[in-house]
């Protein structure tokens, strides 16, 4: 069995796969007979001679092809038999889909890995078990059938396969693309640290989210997390901060899970920088993955609503982003387009008179040009929740009318992002409980428009926020690293 870095070549690139325990049911065996892995697959279970069109084999040890990499999807009672056989038949890695081992927390279950990892030291790796392995759009590997098969530059390393999972069916929606996506379960074998290492190395990898529960190596993560930190952004959960998400997280993964102050310590220390929730990763990944990062914590938001405005400012600032007054050059360029009745020339900026101007000059891209612009303004917010009202005004005109001011609303945006070299957010309600088919219809198409030419878009402005700062923390922490390196 080859060590060493050549694991990793074995795990993301493959050069074949087996799927043993397949079956017309297996979620492995579906995805993977819809990517490019199809041609390179190998189906193993006895029960069956032939599975959507593709041979079935009995045994691993009848296939013809060399095997790099194995996914088991067997109970318990048959694991070690496969595993005999596996590395009988040479297989490189084994990831085992299988759960019902450690983390049970019963003795006999933990009795049954430990042997399990006895059988498969220095002969064959292990990543698993009780996980869903790997997401590799380069070589074919997946997780589910909904994964996008284009290539991208984040990187997954979680313990919790659900989370990995996850990561790989909203990517489309939200826009993210990976590089590879890693669930990595109860880590008999390969574990957290072994991926990240990888990932800090990985030249087709930018950006990095980590998600864990606990280690058995806290001394080893520390070193990898700052390693990684140190060369590229790190996004990190620790799963289980509560007395009850600690006991979850043991009946999850087996993690031992160590007191949060503990772990808000890592995080802080290697650099890696600390979320809540999956919602506020995400939220983050969009932010880091389209945007430059800002010089400052000053925001600028462009609106709809005066009264929303003032609530909106409360929230900026709980969440230490300053909402500072515009220049009074910007003042008086923008009193020269924004109508005096029913708003005012401050920040947030109420714009909702231009919206109805979608002419060549004075329109709303000239006004999220002249904001952006401001020196004192570090990062701009455009929110926009009014198509309802311009239905109302604009009747049977609207349609022509919403489209040309969605131009106008990605143009100024653009000119924003590539002539200030700003980060620029776009907020755009989008309610999943909205029965308006024809608002629905409109916001999805400002936010699709959005993204296809490259920018963060949030559902509510409380998500939008959260990303600006955390793309404004991580900003400060390096500014203080590279202060603090000695100059060569």
């Amino acid at each position: 069995m080859e060590t060493g870095a050549n694991v990793f070549d074995y795990i993301f690139n493959p050069r074949a796969v087996a799927i043993i325990g397949a079956s017309p049911f297996d979620l492995a065996t579906q995805t993977h007979m819809k990517t490019k892995m199809k041609e390179h697959l190998y189906l193993v279970n006895p029960k069956y001679t032939e599975l959507l069109g593709k041979k079935c084999y009995p045994s691993i040890l009848d296939v013809e092809a060399e095997i790099d990499y194995a996914i088991i999807g067997v109970s318990a009672a048959y694991l070690p038999q496969v595993m005999e056989q596996c590395i009988l038949k040479g297989v490189k890695v084994a990831q085992i889909f299988t759960a019902g081992f450690s983390e049970t927390g019963l003795p006999e279950r933990i009795r049954q890995e430990e042997e399990l990892k006895k059988l498969a030291k220095g002969k064959i790796r292990l990543i698993g078990p009780n996980c869903f392995g790997v997401y590799c759009p380069r070589s074919g590997l997946s997780i589910v059938p909904e994964a996008p098969t284009e290539e991208g530059h984040i990187g997954v390393v979680a313990q919790s396969g659900s989370f990995a999972e996850s990561f790989s069916y909203f990517a489309n929606t939200k826009n993210l693309r990976f590089s590879k996506v890693i669930s990595y379960g109860n880590a008999a074998d390969l574990d957290g640290a072994d991926f990240l290492e990888y990932l800090a190395d990985d030249e087709d990898t930018k950006l990095i989210a980590f998600y864990i529960e606990g280690t058995k190596n806290g001394s080893r993560l520390k070193a990898a997390l700052t390693r990684a930190a140190a060369k590229k952004p790190v996004i990190a959960i620790k799963g289980g901060m509560t007395v009850q998400g600690m006991r979850a997280a043991a009946s999850h993964t087996a993690a031992l899970a160590g007191s949060p102050d503990i772990w808000r310590a890592v995080f802080r220390q290697s650099g890696a920088l600390q979320v809540e929730n999956f919602d506020e990763m995400v939220g983050a990944l969009m932010a880091f993955d389209t945007s430059p990062l800002p010089s400052g914590r000053a925001m600028a938001l462009i609106t709809n609503s005066g009264g929303f405005s003032v609530i909106q400012t409360d929230m900026c600032l709980k969440a230490d982003i300053d909402v500072p007054r515009f220049s009074p050059e910007t003042v008086e360029a923008l009193r020269t387009l924004v109508p005096a009745a029913g708003t005012n020339i401050s920040n947030p900026l109420d714009a909702w008179p231009i919206y109805y101007n979608v002419g060549p000059t004075g329109n709303i891209a000239d006004i999220i040009r002249i904001v952006g612009a401001d020196r004192g303004i570090h990062t701009l917010v455009f929110q926009f929740d009014q198509f309802r009202y311009l239905r109302r005004i604009l009747g049977q005109g609207i349609d022509d009318h919403m489209k040309r001011l969605i131009e106008l609303m990605v143009e100024g945006c653009e000119q924003v992002r590539q002539k200030e070299h700003k980060p620029v957010m776009v907020t755009v309600s989008l309610d999943p409980y909205l029965e308006d088919e024809e608002d629905r219809h409109y916001n999805l198409l400002l936010k699709k428009t959005f993204t296809e030419r490259g920018f963060p878009v949030y559902a509510t402005l409380d998500a939008t926020v959260k990303a600006v700062a955390n793309l404004c923390r991580y900003s400060e922490r390096r500014n203080r690293v590279q202060r603090a390196s000695p100059i060569s």
